[in-house]
């Protein structure tokens, strides 16, 4: 009989941790199966590559225009792939093989950043050229962005899915912390095109690091959730999947609320830094990066954790500390302690999603991981629509108001989905 994966990166697996290992061991236990290092190499280098692309063209767009309503519509343009092609992708990820169109996509997206930089660098470049490839972009980060996800599950075994996953969202913060800062220096050390030509060179890397691994193309689901072959008949399929398991049903409701109540607050830390506490960019900087340094901490402390075996209570601590995060800035004017509330909110938001996440992918079976995780990628379009909503409340209200009030809705979200559906306190 042939081995399966885990047991061939078992065998690879020469570094395994003795179980008094220490404590920085265990929180890099993951790293021990071959083609979850590459995976997670993959990651650093994406992101990366994004974070690099992120402010390049964002500075591209407003030095090029002036204009911030043209900055925002090509932001627009760059994140609005993920909501409207994300299931489609979930479809193309199940059906073909995940390493092949890893590669693919970034060698692909490579190419379109060099004829970008060559454009910048003979001053052809126009407006319309920047939508074009921001659109391309955003299909792009949608499209590895689900094989990501889906790719995890697969690498490691599912008593290891909870450190595989914080230790992938560890990768992403710290090039969060990083990332901009450098990008920014890189613009004047390199110019904007040799930005992008860096950009191109991470995303070869991300391709080169996909080649070795070993991964089983999905095998089609039989039976009710195979979806029958149609494109909507199989994100029905998908859709069937979460609706049918009870607990899985509430894990997606709570993270599509928790997308649209918590997480749009990072977006108005411009109007936290002018109209609470009378800062200018440096330390509008400071902000973002107390908020990073503590979504990395968070997501550390829960690798180091292990295979928590009541992962649902976890869920319920981490919202309440969110929720408490939330109160706490709402009731803070001063930067210290808006440091200290920033810190603890990113870390208590890094850990939910994550362990959000390792009880939804643990209850999925490989040939439906590239559907449901694209549906649970959806929930990012919350965000926009969390912080539309938030920015007329601002108006009328002011920042400080709002915040405790999304602390609140928070507490009342935790009531009703913790304490009514005994079967999450349970997982």
């Amino acid at each position: 009989m042939a081995q399966t994966q885990n047991e061939r990166d078992a065998e690879d697996a020469t570094e395994v941790a003795p179980p008094a290992a220490p404590r920085w061991q265990q929180a890099l236990g993951s790293l021990r199966y071959r083609d979850y290092r590459l995976v997670w190499m993959t990651s650093i280098l994406s992101s990366g590559a994004r974070w690099i692309q992120q402010i390049s063209l964002g500075w591209l767009a407003f030095d090029l225009t002036g204009s911030p309503v043209l900055l925002g519509s090509i932001i627009f343009v760059y994140q609005a792939p993920s909501v409207v092609l994300s299931p489609l992708v979930g479809v193309l990820v199940d059906r073909v093989d995940r390493r092949q169109l890893l590669i693919v996509s970034q060698l692909a997206m490579a190419v379109m950043a060099v004829l970008l930089a060559v454009d910048i660098a003979l001053g052809y470049v126009e407006t319309w050229h920047l939508y074009v490839f921001a659109a391309i972009s955003g299909v792009e980060s949608t499209i590895i962005h689900v094989v990501r996800q889906a790719l995890i599950p697969s690498v490691v075994p599912r008593e290891a899915l909870m450190n595989a996953i914080a230790l992938n969202s560890a990768a992403l913060t710290s090039t969060r912390i990083f990332g901009p800062a450098l990008a920014g220096l890189l613009i004047v050390a390199l110019g904007v095109e040799g930005n992008f030509i860096l950009q191109a060179v991470l995303l070869t890397g991300v391709a080169i690091a996909a080649f070795p691994l070993r991964i089983t193309p999905p095998e089609r689901e039989s039976g009710e959730h195979a979806g029958g072959g149609g494109l909507w008949q199989e994100i029905a399929a998908g859709l069937r999947f979460i609706w049918g398991i009870g607990t899985l049903r509430v894990l997606f409701i709570v993270q599509f609320i928790m997308m649209f109540v918590a997480m749009p607050f990072s977006n108005f830390l411009p109007v936290w830094a002018a109209d609470v506490l009378a800062l200018d960019a440096d330390g509008l900087g400071i902000l973002y990066s107390a908020a990073g340094i503590g979504a990395l901490i968070g997501t550390m402390t829960l690798a180091t954790a292990g295979n928590v075996q009541r992962k649902g209570l976890l869920l319920f601590a981490v919202s309440v500390g969110m929720a408490l995060a939330l109160l706490g800035l709402g009731a803070s004017s001063v930067l210290p302690a808006s440091l200290v509330f920033l810190a603890l909110l990113g870390a208590m938001q890094s850990v939910f999603f994550a362990v959000n996440m390792t009880l939804v992918q643990s209850r999925v079976p490989d040939g439906l991981q590239g559907r449901v995780m694209s549906i649970y990628n959806v929930g990012h379009g919350m965000i926009a629509m969390g912080t539309l909503t938030m920015g007329f409340l601002v108006a009328g209200w002011g920042v400080q108001t709002i915040v405790a009030g999304m602390g609140i809705i928070v507490i009342a979200l935790v009531v009703v989905c913790f304490v009514s559906v005994p079967s999450l306190r349970r997982v």
